[in-house]
């Protein structure tokens, strides 16, 4: 059988191992430690498998173009048309790239404890969708070089185009790679355009490649393929250069788990069996925080950093459910109490989009709900801790009135830039 022919004469035999290896690599760092059963989770950690599955399919593909192009004589005889002829030709890229998506696919459901649901087949789909481009950029780049040039080329160049933006101070470029590193919390989900901008940036780099590939006009090919990359790279940064640097997310549209009154706890639904363990944890350290003089909340909410906030929600950004610790269980946050005292404080007074870590503002917040002196001077300089203990120096009415005016004047505010 021809396939299989194809099969036993290209790389892809020797490349599913190693790479399935390095898949199970990059999902095993990303995965939370325990199974979340998010199902947006499972499908955005399956994606992480691209930054893997996207050079070896285009190494596999460049490596068949270079040995089908000793053999183009026989191509132009052939009664099949050009395109499956090459589809034929490209066939052991084709099955590597299933099957090592469908490994990535069932390795998160392994990690996760589900498969994946809602948007996380979208992510799906770009494990699916983005190599497809590269193979074909492996394809015409093998036209162009003999095959041991143009696979480990191909490889390396897609490998470092998407993993090593990451490194770089240019944000939009690891935007137009395609490589998201990260998943999405469970208040969020990523924007579709997370994944169809690099989409159409691979399918233009693949244009700049194919126009080198004009018989006899070679002139025509360079500036052609020139001009594409150019309008690729222009069009992609101007529309990812509002991005930054982390997730391009936005709220999760879910109904809450909610449980408890005065103060009521609300989490998403994969979080309901913690929302009861949740509230028992946060009792004492909000009584001390209600006697230092800070108002209690009606409510704490795991939400959405982009999510509006009502006075009396303190909003619980970050928090993690119980994780296995050496010494027992953690329980709730001590870090996402203190953030949502002081955003529902903030939230009171019609502030907004305004965090403070690792301020005097936290560091106070801190004291109050653990009382350990020494593990908070711990993490705070010499001149930072002084300030503080002359704010501690004062009456309890004084450091509340203190607290909520460094609040509300947003004074250490990290983004007092912003609206």
């Amino acid at each position: 059988m021809l396939t299989w022919a194809e099969i036993r004469a290209s790389m892809a035999l020797w490349l599913v191992g190693p790479a399935m290896v390095y898949v199970l690599l990059y999902i095993d760092d990303a995965a939370l430690p325990f199974p979340s059963g998010y199902g947006v989770e499972s499908g955005e950690l399956a994606a992480h498998a691209v930054v893997v599955i996207a050079p070896v399919v285009a190494a596999a593909a460049a490596w068949a173009a270079g040995r089908h192009r000793h053999m183009e004589a026989m191509a132009l005889a052939s009664p099949r048309r050009r395109p499956v002829q090459v589809l034929r030709a490209t066939a052991p890229a084709w099955i590597l790239h299933g099957i090592l998506a469908v490994g990535a696919v069932v390795m998160a459901r392994l990690h996760v404890g589900v498969w994946p649901s809602g948007s996380g087949w979208l992510a799906v789909a770009h494990v699916m969708v983005l190599p497809v481009g590269w193979l074909f950029i492996g394809w015409w780049a093998g036209r162009l070089l003999p095959r041991s040039i143009a696979a480990p080329l191909v490889g390396a160049g897609c490998w470092t185009w998407m993993a090593f933006s990451h490194a770089i101070s240019i944000p939009w470029v690891r935007h137009l790679a395609g490589f998201v590193s990260a998943t999405s919390p469970m208040t969020d989900v990523q924007r579709p355009s997370v994944y169809v901008v690099p989409w159409c940036a691979a399918a233009g780099l693949a244009a700049a490649v194919r126009v080198l590939v004009i018989p006899h006009r070679r002139a025509v090919g360079m500036t052609s393929s020139v001009l594409v990359l150019c309008a690729v790279l222009a069009g992609g940064r101007w529309t990812v250069a509002d991005w930054g640097y982390g997730l391009h997310t936005a709220p999760r549209d879910i109904a809450l788990a909610c449980a408890g009154q005065a103060p009521r706890v609300c989490a998403p639904p994969e979080y309901g069996p913690y929302v009861e363990e949740l509230r028992r944890d946060s009792l004492e350290p909000i009584a001390r925080l209600r006697a230092a003089g800070i108002p209690a909340p009606e409510e704490l909410r795991i939400t959405s950093r982009e999510s509006r906030i009502e006075p009396g929600v303190w909003p619980l950004y970050g928090w993690m459910p119980p994780a296995p610790h050496p010494e027992g269980t953690t329980g709730a946050s001590t870090d996402a109490l203190i953030g949502g005292a002081i955003a529902g404080t903030a939230a009171r007074s019609g502030v907004t989009d305004c965090e403070m870590p690792g301020t005097p503002v936290g560091f106070w917040a801190a004291l109050v709900i653990t009382g350990d002196d020494e593990a908070v001077r711990a993490g705070m300089l010499p001149e930072e801790w002084d300030k503080l203990r002359a704010v501690r120096q004062k009456s309890p009415a004084e450091q509340a009135r203190w607290f909520t005016d460094s609040v509300v004047s947003r004074k250490y505010c990290s983004n007092r830039g912003q609206p």
